[in-house]
């Protein structure tokens, strides 16, 4: 079976971490992955590392009132999927599958539509306005099927509907390799990774760091990832490291490729997003073992277990972290159980062999049935 895999992007975010995962998993099924990506940039170096094919096509998105633009789009898909020989098309995002789906269609390729985030009823409504519709939607989380598979329904009614969790090569986080060489840190390290865009709450985080230091808490805070997207943000941040005169505390890592490594340098990790559809960076740290305070927002309630692997605090309230963070750096029994327990909840509910499994199993299905 050769699927096309289009990425969402040609930076590699939780999307396609998750698609890199998967590639190594499924293709033990028989499944031989097939990789574009809209521009050049870290996940075509990484999809080579592995082996793949892959190469930069332009996501152009088909639009009426330009024609010629459109059928130029199509064209050229249809070209790709008829170069390539691909049986069935997978689609790490709307963008994608709206820019592939007619090209899809008319060369009888299954596509599946894979929806990270919700997109809103009006996006829902236009994704697919007078274009073939996808076979299957594919959702990482109850919680965002149930925010955004009611409207996708009222739109395409026809296409079924599945929710596959994201998963993790646990492995990579219990054994990872050797890191970078880091000063070793004298002080509790209290980490968050995320890429550096306003909805993971990283001025959250900056401001539990500033009552944790009131406190008395004496602890560096990590901020691992880049600002993928560009923009300012990562100078407001650091603005207000200065402002929390942080800036003795707070260190900022930018895009690493050895996070497993460095999560084992964390005492505890947080996931302060305002929106998070499932939450890798909450499973990564589980199974590094390190124990979690997160916000109770999306999926992430279905990853931790309250009290057993992880804290849940409401999103936007720096001190309810703080409390949370202060609770585990106080107590390493508590921190050890949780890590324990993460570890455990991850290999045995969130293995990427179920997720590639479970993937595989659509594919099967849409195919048999075309």
């Amino acid at each position: 079976m050769r699927v096309l895999y289009l990425a969402n992007a040609g930076q590699i975010g939780g999307g396609n971490r998750v698609l890199l995962q998967l590639f190594q998993s499924i293709r033990p099924l028989g499944v031989t992955p097939v990789v574009v990506c809209p521009t050049d940039g870290p996940m075509v170096r990484e999809s080579t590392k592995l082996g793949l094919e892959c190469e930069v096509v332009d996501y152009r998105q088909p639009a009426w009132q330009k024609p010629l633009r459109s059928w130029a789009g199509f064209r050229a898909w249809r070209r790709v999927v008829e170069r390539l020989r691909v049986d069935l098309s997978h689609a790490n995002g709307l963008p994608g599958a709206r820019s592939i789906v007619l090209a899809a269609k008319v060369g009888g390729v299954p596509l599946v539509c894979h929806v990270h985030f919700p997109p809103g009823t009006e996006g829902a409504s236009w994704t697919f306005r007078h274009l073939p519709k996808p076979d299957a939607f594919l959702f990482c989380s109850d919680a965002l099927r149930e925010e955004a598979g009611p409207d996708l329904r009222r739109c395409y009614p026809g296409t079924a509907q599945h929710v596959v969790r994201n998963g993790i090569v646990v492995e990579d986080f219990v054994f990872p390799q050797v890191a970078s060489p880091e000063p070793v840190a004298t002080r509790y390290v209290v980490g968050i990774v995320a890429n550096l865009i306003p909805i993971k709450g990283h001025l959250d985080f900056l401001e539990m760091a500033g009552v944790l230091t009131r406190m008395g808490v004496d602890a560096e805070y990590w901020i691992i990832g880049g600002a993928i997207h560009g923009g300012d943000y990562e100078q407001r941040l650091r603005t207000r490291v200065d402002e929390l005169r942080l800036a003795a505390r707070v260190k900022f890592f930018g895009h690493r490729s050895d996070v497993p490594a460095l999560l084992q340098q964390i005492d505890v990790v947080v996931c302060s997003s305002h929106v998070e559809p499932f939450g890798m960076c909450v499973l990564e740290a589980m199974a590094s073992g390190k124990a979690v305070v997160a916000t109770r927002v999306g999926g992430i309630p279905e990853v931790i277990e309250e009290g057993v692997t992880g804290l849940l605090v409401a999103p936007r309230a720096p001190a309810e972290l703080a409390d949370g963070v202060r609770c585990l750096l106080s107590d390493a029994a508590t921190r050890q159980r949780m890590g324990q327990a993460g570890r455990v909840r991850a290999g045995r509910d969130f293995s990427q062999k179920v997720h590639a499994e479970k993937t595989f199993a659509i594919y099967s299905r849409l195919l048999t049935s075309s």
